[in-house]
Parts: structure tokens; sequence; C-alpha cells
């Protein structure tokens, strides 16, 4: 842990899931530049999977579509856990994620900075209240 998130009380762990390099690394500068812990990027299910079991995460930021198939049974796991989930991808129907993990977010790529802050910050707010 860095002395930035040594003094920061309200720093909370963000799981990244993405397959693309450099949207993983766009994803964790946005994510480190908020003050966030950034656990991942993971490409595939699997070491998103094995992440959980040990450290789980307070909040996720998946894509649909990882290397070695889709996220759904992760994204099953974090919103059994109550884990907030923000969903990032291309190729995917909003309506059916919101309705399948009720109060997830989802962004579409190729998606605005800014956008993904809010969505992050509203999440976080969240947190700060339970």
């Amino acid at each position: 842990m860095s002395m930035t998130e040594m003094n920061m009380p309200d720093t909370i762990r963000v799981m990244v899931a993405e397959d693309e390099p450099l949207i993983a690394w766009m994803l964790e500068d946005i994510l480190s530049g908020m003050g966030l812990q950034v656990v991942g990027p993971f490409a595939t299910v699997a070491e998103a999977r094995s992440c959980v079991s040990s450290e789980p995460p307070e909040l996720a930021l998946l894509d649909v579509d990882l290397a070695d198939g889709v996220v759904y049974p992760l994204a099953d796991t974090l919103h059994a856990q109550q884990v907030p989930i923000i969903f990032h991808t291309g190729n995917t129907d909003k309506v059916d994620l919101k309705n399948r993990y009720g109060g997830a977010e989802v962004i579409p790529k190729p998606s605005n900075p800014k956008r993904l802050q809010i969505a992050v910050e509203t999440a976080r707010t969240l947190l700060k209240r339970a």
C-alpha cells in the first residue's frame, strides 16, 4: 500500500476486469487518479475470481467479454456479496444487465472518462453510507 493510500481513510478497493491492455491501463490510471486502490486489472474471469476469494473488492468495474469468456459467473459472485458493479462494455444489452444485476451501472465503450468518474463517485458515496 502506498503512502497516499495509507493517508486516505476512505480509499476503497476497486476490481478491474478488462482484457484490452490499453483500456485496462486507462481505467487503472483514472481510478488511481481518484485515490482508489486498483485490484487488477484482470484479463480473465478465472484470475478475477481467484482474487475475489482471497481479497474481495468493495467495487467492481467489469467488461462483459473477457479473454476466457463472459464475466457473468464473476458478476454473479460479486452481486451475491453485494459488491457494487459498474459494467464498462461495448458488447451488451444495457437493460438486461440492469435487470440481472439490480443497481448496476452500465457504461458503453468507448466512454468519456468523466462519465466513468461520475459512476465511480456515485458508487463510492453509496459505499460510505452503507
